[in-house]
C-alpha cells in the first residue's frame, strides 16, 4: 500500500513537472513570436509616422504656397517694382515654396501608400499642376500692364487658382488624416501585439504558479474572500446613513458609525465604552432592561418612533431595529441596532392630520351652514306668515288680547333675529361693507364691552400704532367684539381679565395656510379664564353647540363670528388650554384703498382698582 502511495505520488510529481515544463517552452516560444510581432508592428508605426510627419509638411507649405501667391499679386496690383520677376522679392518666395511643395507630393509618394492614398496623393498633384499652370496665366497677365489683362488675373487669383488650390489643401489634408489614423491604428496594432505576447507570458507563468501551490492559493482565496466581504459590510455599515451600533450584553457600546455620530452628536471615541442609556430618555429604563435581557435570550426587536436624546439634550425620533450579534461558533456575544432618524417624517405627518382635520372642520361647518340656511331661510317664511296673521288679528280684535299678539310678536321677531343669526353663519345674509379702521372699532367698543363684562374682570385694549383699515360691516365688527367678550366673561365667573389687542401681521406663503400670503390685520380677544377641552375647541364654532346651561345660550354666538369673519374673507382661530385661558385670533385682509393715518388714542377701561394675569 504504501509502495503503491509512493507510485501514485510520483506520477503526480511527473505530471506536475511535464506540464510545468511544456508550459514554459510554450511561454519562451509565445515570448520569441512577440518579440518578432513586435518589431515588425514598430516599423509600421515608424512608417505610418513618417508618412503622417510628410502629409503635415505639405499641408503646411500648401498654406504657405497660397499666401505667397496672394501676396505678390497684392504687390502686383499696387505697382510695386519687380513684383512679377521670378529671382526676387514675393515671386521668388512663391516659386520656391511651390518647388518644396512638389518635393513634399514626391517624398509622401515613396512611401507605401494604401489605394485609397495613392487616390488623394494623385489628385493633390494634379491639382498642383493645374494651380501652377494658372499660376503661369496669372503672372502673364499681371506683367502685360494692361488693365483688362491685370483685371482678368485678379479674376484667376480668386477664383480658378484658389479653387484649384482648395483642392490641393483638401487632398493633403485628407492625406494628413489618414496617415494619422494609420499611425493611430499601427500604434494600436502594435499596443494589442505586446500586450497580447505579455498577456500570454503572464498567463503561462501563472498557470505554472498556480499548478505548484493549487493547494496553497485555494486556502487563501477563501481568506481573502471572506476578509474582503467583511471589509466590504464594516463599510456598508460604517458610510450608511442610518446609525450602526453594537452593544454588550450589558449595554456598553462596542462599535459607532459615522451614521451615528450625525444622527447623536457623539464622536465614536465618546461613544464607545459608555452604556447605550445615555441615548435613551428617563422613563425607558424598563424598556431597556427588557431589551437587554431580550438579546440574551436571542430574541430581536423593532421599534417605531421611539424617543432619544442626542448629545446636545434635544429630543429625537427613531425607527430601531435590534437583533443578537453572534461569533463565527454561533456563540451570543452582544446585540447590534441600527436606528434611523424619523423626526422630520413625524412631523410632516403631525402638520398633515392637523391640516386634514382643519380641512374636515371647514367642510363640517360648510355643510352645517348650509343646512342652517335652507332651516332660516324656511322658518323665515314661516315667521312672516305668522307676523302678517298677527297684524290681522290685531285689527280685528279689542284690547283683550292684544298682550297675548303682542307676546307672540315678540316672540317671532326673536325667532326672526336667531335665523338671522344662522344666515351670518351660512354667509347668506346680505350686508352693507365699507371700509374701517379696526383700531377704531376696538377703542369706540371699548365703554360698552367694559359695562358689559361686569364687575371683577379687567379689560385691557391695546391697539395697533398705526392705522388698520379693512373691508367689513361696522355693526358686525362690533359684534365680533361683544360676542368675544361675553363668551370670555362667561368663562371666568371668579373675574380675571379680558385683552383685545390689534396689530399687523405677515402671512408666510404655506398651502397649509387657508390665506393667500401677505400683511393682514390681526384681531385678538384673550382671557384668562377656565379654558376648553380639545374636544369642545373641536366643534367650538358649530351652530347650536354651547357648553352654557339651556337657559343661558343658544349656541349661535361663535357660529355668527365665524360666519362674519368668513364673510369678510378673513379666517379665526382659537388657542385654549384648560384652567390657563383662551385666545381667539382674527385675521382681516388690510384694503388698499385707505392711506393709514394718525392711530387712535390707546385705552383701557377696567372695573377694578388692580389687575392681574397676563398681559393684554
Amino acid at each position: 500500500m504504501q509502495r503503491l502511495r509512493r507510485v501514485r505520488v510520483g506520477a503526480r510529481l511527473s505530471a506536475t513537472f511535464g506540464s510545468v515544463t511544456l508550459l514554459l517552452v510554450v511561454m519562451i516560444g509565445a515570448a520569441v513570436s512577440n518579440i518578432v510581432a513586435q518589431r515588425n508592428a514598430d516599423q509600421r508605426v515608424a512608417a505610418s509616422a513618417g508618412l503622417q510627419r510628410d502629409a503635415l509638411i505639405a499641408k503646411f507649405r500648401a498654406a504657405d504656397l497660397n499666401g505667397w501667391q496672394t501676396a505678390y499679386a497684392f504687390d502686383a496690383i499696387r505697382g510695386v517694382p519687380d513684383a512679377t520677376t521670378d529671382t526676387v522679392g514675393l515671386r521668388a518666395k512663391f516659386l520656391a515654396s511651390a518647388e518644396a511643395l512638389r518635393q513634399d507630393l514626391a517624398r509622401i509618394g515613396a512611401h507605401d501608400l494604401s489605394t485609397e492614398e495613392r487616390r488623394q496623393l494623385a489628385t493633390a498633384e494634379s491639382a498642383f499642376d493645374r494651380f501652377m499652370e494658372v499660376d503661369a496665366r496669372i503672372v502673364a497677365g499681371y506683367r502685360d500692364g494692361t488693365p483688362a489683362m491685370i483685371a482678368a488675373s485678379n479674376d484667376l487669383v480668386a477664383g480658378e487658382a484658389l479653387a484649384w488650390f482648395d483642392q490641393v489643401a483638401a487632398a493633403v489634408d485628407q492625406l494628413a488624416v489618414e496617415a494619422q489614423a494609420d499611425t493611430e491604428t499601427d500604434a494600436a496594432a502594435a499596443r494589442t501585439t505586446s500586450t497580447r505576447g505579455l498577456t500570454l507570458m503572464v498567463v503561462v507563468g501563472v498557470a505554472c504558479l498556480v499548478i505548484a501551490t493549487v493547494l496553497t492559493w485555494t486556502a487563501a482565496r477563501n481568506l481573502v474572500n471572506k476578509a474582503r466581504n467583511k471589509a466590504i459590510l464594516a463599510a456598508i455599515v460604517e458610510q450608511s446613513a442610518d446609525a450602526t451600533l453594537t452593544l454588550a450584553l450589558d449595554g456598553t457600546i462596542t462599535t459607532w458609525n459615522s451614521g451615528a455620530e450625525r444622527l447623536y452628536g457623539y464622536t465614536a471615541d465618546e461613544a464607545i465604552g459608555r452604556r447605550v442609556a445615555m441615548l435613551l430618555q428617563p422613563d425607558s429604563d424598563v424598556r431597556h432592561a427588557e431589551v437587554l435581557r431580550g438579546l440574551s435570550e436571542g430574541i430581536e426587536f423593532r421599534f417605531e418612533e421611539t424617543p432619544r436624546r442626542r448629545k446636545d439634550g434635544s429630543e429625537i425620533f427613531v425607527s430601531t431595529n435590534v437583533w443578537p450579534l453572534r461569533d463565527d461558533d454561533g456563540e451570543l456575544i452582544g446585540g447590534a441596532a441600527t436606528e434611523r432618524d424619523v423626526t422630520a417624517r413625524r412631523e410632516r405627518e403631525a402638520e398633515q392630520r392637523i391640516a386634514d382635520e382643519r380641512a374636515a372642520r371647514a367642510a363640517r361647518l360648510e355643510s352645517l351652514g348650509q343646512l342652517a340656511s335652507g332651516v332660516a331661510h324656511d322658518f323665515n317664511n314661516l315667521l312672516a306668515i305668522i307676523l302678517n296673521c298677527v297684524d290681522f288679528i290685531a285689527e280685528d280684535t279689542g284690547d283683550a288680547v292684544a298682550d297675548d299678539l303682542t307676546r307672540i310678536r315678540n316672540a317671532a321677531h326673536q325667532a326672526r333675529e336667531l335665523t338671522s343669526q344662522l344666515l351670518l353663519f351660512a354667509k347668506r345674509e346680505p350686508t352693507h361693507v365699507e371700509i374701517v379702521d379696526l383700531n377704531t372699532v376696538v377703542t369706540d367698543a371699548a365703554d360698552l364691552l367694559s359695562r358689559a363684562i361686569g364687575a371683577g374682570i379687567t379689560l385691557r385694549c391695546h391697539t395697533c400704532s398705526s392705522a388698520l383699515p379693512v373691508y367689513a360691516n361696522r355693526s358686525r365688527l362690533d359684534q365680533i367684539l361683544l360676542n368675544l367678550v361675553i363668551n370670555a366673561r362667561d368663562a371666568m365667573p371668579g373675574g380675571g381679565f379680558v385683552a383685545i389687542a390689534t396689530r399687523t401681521v405677515e402671512v408666510p406663503d404655506d398651502p397649509a395656510q387657508p390665506l393667500p400670503a401677505g400683511c393682514y390685520a390681526q384681531l385678538t380677544v384673550s382671557d384668562n379664564g377656565t379654558g376648553m377641552s380639545a374636544e369642545v375647541k373641536d366643534r367650538l364654532f358649530e351652530p347650536f353647540f354651547t357648553t352654557k346651561p339651556a337657559d343661558q345660550g343658544t349656541g349661535l354666538g361663535l357660529a355668527t363670528v365665524y360666519g362674519i369673519v368668513g364673510d369678510a374673507g378673513g379666517t379665526i382661530t382659537v388657542d385654549s388650554t384648560p384652567g390657563a385661558g383662551t385666545t381667539f385670533r382674527i385675521l382681516l385682509p388690510l384694503s388698499s384703498l385707505v392711506r393709514p393715518g394718525r392711530p387712535p388714542e390707546h385705552r383701557t377701561r377696567s372695573n377694578i382698582s388692580s389687575s392681574s394675569g397676563l398681559p393684554g
